[in-house]
């Protein structure tokens, strides 16, 4: 959460003005945000700039009822309702530093950035076998998911199969390209994260989330 007066974004939206911005623990990505002059232009699934407890968060909105929006982070934890006065910008453009490769290729990097983080920390025998067995557990949720629903958002308010994905292996390898300090267990936990993501969209896929 910014809670600066001096956030670059907080400025150029107040002044009425577009601006890119690239997110520092998102691998590179970068956001265009543009000022909301009428709130009836946000749409469910729209990735907005908004007043929050005192500073700014971006997250997505999840639900419109009239001019109250239900905003919502990625992961479809829910944040609460606010105005439409309080939304100050709405993402319009998100560029990745490199293209999305396909799920097969980031199952394979994801796989060889555990490996280069098993070797660094050299970790023992069991912790190497839960991390990599993070990207088992992927591979076989991939294949139940199937190649035509990679890309679908199982929800307005949820990431897809392959963005969580993409999310998840840009930060592994990152991690092991910098020589991260954090443990073994803290990417064993981060990747069982990422596979529970993955049996929910399943799961909403499936049975529409009744589990």
């Amino acid at each position: 959460m910014s809670k600066h007066r001096n956030d670059p974004r907080l400025k150029a939206l107040e002044n009425g003005l577009s601006i890119t911005w690239t997110v520092p623990e998102g691998g590179g990505q970068s956001l265009t945000f543009a000022p909301v002059a009428d709130a009836r232009e946000i749409q469910a699934g729209d990735i907005v700039y908004v007043k929050w407890h005192g500073g700014h968060i971006v997250h997505l909105v999840g639900e419109i009822q009239g001019d109250q929006f239900l905003i919502v982070n990625s992961l479809g934890k829910i944040n609460g309702w606010v105005k439409g006065t309080d939304i100050l910008g709405r993402v319009t453009n998100v560029a990745d530093p490199e293209p999305c490769p396909s799920v097969p290729v980031m199952l394979d990097q994801l796989e060889a950035a555990y490996q280069e983080l098993i070797e660094q920390a050299q970790a023992a025998e069991d912790e190497a076998r839960r991390l990599l067995a993070v990207v088992d557990d992927l591979r076989w949720y991939a294949g139940r998911i199937g190649p035509k629903r990679w890309d679908k958002l199982p929800r307005s308010n949820k990431w897809s199969f392959e963005q969580n994905l993409w999310y998840f292996t840009r930060r592994a390898r990152g991690a092991a390209v910098s020589s991260s300090s954090f443990s073994i267990r803290y990417f064993i936990d981060h990747g069982k994260e990422c596979v529970g993501l993955a049996a929910e969209i399943l799961s909403l896929f499936e049975y529409g989330g009744s589990y």
